[in-house]
């Protein structure tokens, strides 16, 4: 073979030996030159970052958390993103656990036990209807039984509160129990807790409308008519509450069935008892009201409303390892409703919607131990609708992160608080912005609902046809968003901190007040009449009116106008 001939077969040789790692380098290229190859490198034009174990799209060289947190969030600075370290936990410089609210947990399941009474009412009841609304409702709502003239009848009685998943283990203890209310917490119920029942000036006073009570002066309870005393000075919310207990009641045992124009038929029966012929969802009603009238105000106008930095709030509570301060704090958390780990859910996981194994049903077994406590591991009450309205804003708001970010912050100001013994003036500065963050951002969550709801109320509207609704369900579905609505707007006035109530923020309780009358006590049906009587300019004014209040709250809140069209 010529010479020629052996330097071009050694040539093809080399290049076919070459080919192999030449053709690697082109199917699998090192772009960033930082030593690996593309397919391995999660980040292939980023030479400091090569994996994203949690996967939430941040390098893990320059991720500040091990958990998914794609927005990195640190709220005190310190380089630990909120989700590895934001949790509701304190411990007092021996290790003692500091945090207790199991009250406010047993109240949470009182409303949910409520529910379920009323959601097994059956019409044709054969009880008198007092006995009804004695065995039925304020056998739960007092934990009290008339018959028997026993006391916190319920706490050594199996509650019913369930989760998504059957195959969970619910319990209250370290070790399976079945779940009573007294092994969460004994002796509590939601009659002394409501508004103006505990402390009759947690109906707020609004200028020179004030009437003298016991421990103070009192406020309105405005909002609602319709079958409560005129003088809004004289009615209370457990008047309501009681309005509404015997209105399902007499659902319940009346003998003739309401009934409806439909397309289907002009004398569709309403079945259930929890609804009236009114367009009410008394179970809706009632349920919404007592998460404003009691968790919202025991939290907002009570618990968060303490003295923090006198001596009876930094002093340890009998032989309690907290201070009265920190256990107030505590209980207005509690009420709020977040799990303590709540910074680690994402927005559907909070709401129960969808997410991980472990948390897509609103429960996490933060501890481990193959059992979900009601106390800390589930998303309960407001908590839930903060993370609603976060999941469904158009613009994006951050009303579950800000909300937690506060009530963290301020736990840990009073546990320092509590172990030096004083509240400093700087502390107390940050204390009072952790107060407004909280108690604000609680009422934008339910504002944001109200929102949403008004805008649920103006799409059943929009179906009306030939003054009629389209069938059953469609009534059902504007009783149950009306009565939604109006529940928690009816909750709103129980904040002192409300932007209704704080100078400067351009709107006064007179504008919550006009929310709340534009909605009336009762929607405006497909006949184009409220509560019986005829409604000037019919459905369409009440949608301009409905228009009107969301307007309101928005401008109050600061809602984008996009998310208050949309939400």
């Amino acid at each position: 073979m010529h010479s020629s001939k052996l330097l071009l077969v050694f040539a093809c040789l080399l290049a076919l030996a070459n080919c192999g790692g030449d053709d690697n380098k082109n199917n699998d290229p090192d772009t960033d030159s930082d030593g690996v190859v593309d397919s391995l490198d999660a980040f292939p034009n980023d030479p400091n970052e090569t994996a994203d174990s949690d996967s939430d799209g941040v390098g893990d060289n320059a991720d500040n958390c091990d958990q998914a947190n794609e927005d990195q969030h640190d709220a005190d600075g310190d380089g630990l993103g909120d989700v590895c370290e934001a949790t509701y936990a304190f411990s007092d410089a021996d290790g003692n656990n500091t945090v207790s609210y199991t009250g406010q947990t047993a109240r949470h399941m009182l409303i949910e036990e409520l529910v379920v009474s009323m959601n097994n009412l059956q019409r044709g009841d054969v009880r008198e209807l007092a006995d009804l609304v004695s065995e039925e409702f304020n056998l739960i709502y007092q934990n009290y039984d008339a018959a028997t003239d026993t006391v916190n009848a319920l706490d050594s009685t199996a509650i019913t509160y369930s989760i998504a998943d059957g195959d969970t283990l619910i319990t209250n203890t370290d070790t399976p129990a079945d779940l009573t209310l007294g092994s969460i917490s004994t002796a509590k119920n939601l009659d002394g807790k409501i508004a103006g029942a505990d402390k009759c000036f947690h109906l707020l006073v609004d200028g020179e409308d004030a009437a003298d009570c016991a421990d103070g002066s009192r406020g309105e309870f405005f909002g609602w008519d319709l079958g409560l005393d005129a003088d809004t000075l004289v009615r209370t919310p457990e008047d309501l509450v009681q309005y509404f207990f015997t209105r399902i009641a007499e659902e319940a045992t009346s003998d003739e069935l309401a009934t409806i124009a439909t397309l289907e038929n002009d004398n569709t029966a309403i079945d259930k008892p929890t609804l009236s012929a009114f367009g009410h969802d008394y179970r809706q009603l009632a349920q919404k009201f007592l998460l404003g009238a009691v968790t919202f105000s025991q939290g907002t106008a009570d618990y968060l409303q303490s003295d923090f930095g006198s001596e009876e709030m930094l002093a340890l509570e009998e032989d309690k390892a907290y201070t009265g301060g920190q256990h107030n704090w505590d209980e207005a958390f509690g009420y709020y409703g977040a799990a303590r780990n709540a910074a680690s859910y994402t927005d559907n996981e909070a709401r129960a919607d969808s997410g991980r194994i472990g948390f897509a049903n609103g429960y996490n077994d933060l501890n481990g131990d193959n059992l979900i406590d009601v106390r800390s591991e589930i998303m309960l009450g407001n908590a839930t609708n903060c993370a609603k309205r976060d999941a469904g804003a158009t613009v994006a708001t951050q009303f579950t992160e800000t909300a937690f970010d506060a009530f963290i912050a301020g736990r840990q100001i009073l546990q320092d608080a509590g172990d030096a013994g004083e509240l400093t003036a700087a502390q107390q500065t940050g204390l009072d912005a952790a107060i407004l963050s909280a108690s604000v951002t609680w009422e934008k969550c339910i504002a944001a609902t109200v929102v949403h709801y008004i805008n649920d109320v103006i799409a059943d509207m929009g179906e009306y046809s030939e003054g009629k609704f389209v069938d059953l369900t469609h009534f059902s579905d504007l009783a149950k968003h009306w009565s939604e609505m109006k529940g928690f707007a009816l909750g709103l006035q129980f904040n002192p901190l409300s932007p209704f109530r704080t100078d400067g923020s351009g709107v006064t309780v007179t504008d919550l007040k006009m929310v709340l009358s534009l909605m009336g006590d009762a929607p405006v049906l497909a006949d184009d009449t409220q509560a019986g009587e005829a409604f000037e300019g019919g459905a369409a004014a009440y949608i301009d009116d409905l228009l009107e209040a969301r307007d309101i709250l928005a401008n109050a809140y600061g809602f984008a106008a996009e998310n208050a069209e949309n939400w």
